[in-house]
């Protein structure tokens, strides 16, 4: 019993010297939440951020002003050229056929030569009474308007010192009754250009290549 005496009296002893130099207490829990290597960095709190030092300040990339930015250049679209007609008019004329023949004689030394013609042809209206195919099988009235069986229109060219057709083309009385057609001739000659028609109106285009 005499011999524990010193021991215990070093162990009071030095809790009076641990109590006496203040040691800090540990955190609430006992655990400073940090698990790493590397201490923790408090944040400080005047609003400043968080930069551990791994970010190097420096200079901003230096990002032009408006003066700076280069205004956009409006460019105009070409206007469209009107597209030249490479032929020379030589008649260009509206006329009404009732048994009518016009013939033009023409020395082509620039072909080509081009006819083009619009026909009109005169039309007849006429009443047609029939039995309706539904219902009550009403009688009713069904207009019809069509081309008259009298109408037509002919252009014949000719070489003018044999007579023989070079072309020809028309509406009506054998031919088509399309309204619009064409005649080219690509060779040189002297020719006899004939126009005749009846119960129509024709408007009628020549060109050629040069005079």
């Amino acid at each position: 019993m005499v011999g524990h005496i010193p021991f215990m009296a070093a162990a009071v002893l030095l809790v009076i010297i641990l109590a006496s130099a203040g040691c800090a207490e540990l955190p609430p829990g006992g655990n400073t939440g940090w698990s790493g290597s590397i201490p923790p960095t408090e944040e400080p709190g005047n609003g400043q951020g968080y930069n551990p030092g791994y970010l190097t300040p420096a200079t901003p990339y230096p990002t032009p002003t408006p003066n700076d930015l280069a205004a956009p250049t409006l460019s105009r679209l070409p206007e469209a050229l009107p597209t030249t007609d490479p032929y020379v008019t030589i008649y260009h004329k509206k006329t009404k056929f009732e048994q009518t023949t016009e013939a033009y004689s023409f020395n082509l030394t620039r072909p080509p030569l081009i006819i083009e013609f619009d026909v009109e042809p005169k039309m007849i209206t006429r009443e047609k009474h029939t039995t309706s195919d539904y219902g009550d099988k009403d009688d009713i009235v069904v207009t019809q308007r069509y081309p008259s069986e009298n109408a037509w229109f002919m252009v014949t060219v000719r070489d003018s010192a044999t007579g023989k057709i070079v072309a020809e083309e028309g509406f009506g009385k054998g031919f088509s009754v399309d309204t619009h057609k064409r005649i080219f001739i690509g060779r040189y000659g002297d020719y006899l250009i004939q126009f005749s028609g009846n119960e129509v109106t024709v408007e009628i285009l020549v060109r050629v290549g040069g005079v």
